[in-house]
């Protein structure tokens, strides 16, 4: 075998008998959503937004002199008016998601799943979950800053023939925030999508390590397995110390391109000791992962 085919080779692990015994007694499994605190978060954007408004609106009463806006009363009354529609626009959407706390649905069975609106959820087969077209593995987290700032879990669904789409759900597995924040037993909801992903039939689906890591789960026990994720989290945030000491101690006067590269320099340095403590700290969480079933256990 050559080298490359052994550093791209997967680690087949066994899916233990009684794991797979509590899920199939376990029956269906509906998400409960959170609904204290999904109101909590809407509340607290509600007054966000009120009292920002209600602080510029005193500003502008008790201001003393226009002197600072004379000449320009128009514009920046064009703009406070622009300002306030915003909040206020904010404030009532927010208020008329209230009624609408709760409304989001997540449900796992042996057959498949459907999640998102209740009115039109979607649903996926378990039988449709296919192996990535291209790539290294096939179940994975992606961090995508333009849609939201959340990872997502990344896997392939057939949709006609040969034909195969992206399904990417948010770690906390709701649809809308608005309506449901988290749900509470989203651990238990995890960790059931996760299984039914690795015991499917041939081919095998090839698991991303660092999956396991953001769901907090063991890949050979499947018990709970928090401490990686902190440490990823914290070693991440120490990772960007050289960073913001690039920024802090840059000498004034000097090109600011000289900067940039020295930043993309530091950033580069944090990752490799990110990645570096990671491996040091948990070297059986690495590379990627395939499963099978124990001998007479049913998945």
């Amino acid at each position: 075998m050559s080298s490359a085919s052994r550093a791209v080779a997967s680690r087949v692990l066994t899916v233990p008998a009684h794991v797979l015994e509590a899920l199939a007694q376990a029956g269906p499994l509906e998400g409960v959503p959170d609904l204290r605190a999904t109101r909590l978060f809407i509340g607290g954007f509600v007054a966000l937004f009120a009292s920002i408004a209600v602080g510029l609106g005193t500003a502008a009463v008790l201001q003393d002199d226009g002197s600072n806006a004379r000449g320009n009363e128009a514009v920046l009354m064009l703009l406070g008016l622009a300002l306030f529609a915003l909040l206020g626009g904010g404030i009532w959407y927010l208020l008329r998601q209230l009624p609408r706390v709760g409304d989001g649905v997540f449900r796992i069975d042996a057959q498949g799943m459907r999640w998102g609106d209740p009115a039109s959820p979607r649903v996926m087969a378990w039988r449709d979950v296919c192996r990535a077209p291209v790539g290294l593995c096939d179940v994975k987290t992606e961090f995508v800053s333009s849609e939201a700032i959340v990872k997502r879990l990344v896997f392939q669904q057939a949709v006609r023939g040969d034909e195969s789409g992206e399904v990417r759900l948010p770690l906390a597995l709701t649809a809308d925030t608005g309506r449901v924040l988290r749900f509470r037993n989203r651990a238990a909801l995890l960790r059931a999508l996760l299984l039914h992903l690795a015991t499917q039939p041939r081919p095998r689906l090839r698991f991303d390590a660092e999956v396991f890591i953001d769901a907090g789960i063991d890949p050979q026990t499947w018990q709970p397995m928090p401490a990686p994720r902190r440490w990823m989290w914290l070693s991440t945030l120490v990772g960007l110390v050289p960073v913001l000491a690039v920024i802090v101690l840059w000498p004034v006067g000097e090109h600011i391109g000289w900067m940039v590269v020295a930043m993309v320099l530091a950033m580069g340095a944090g990752a490799g000791a990110m990645g570096w403590f990671m491996h040091r700290r948990y070297p059986g969480l690495q590379g990627l992962f395939e499963f099978e079933t124990a001998p007479g256990a049913a998945p």
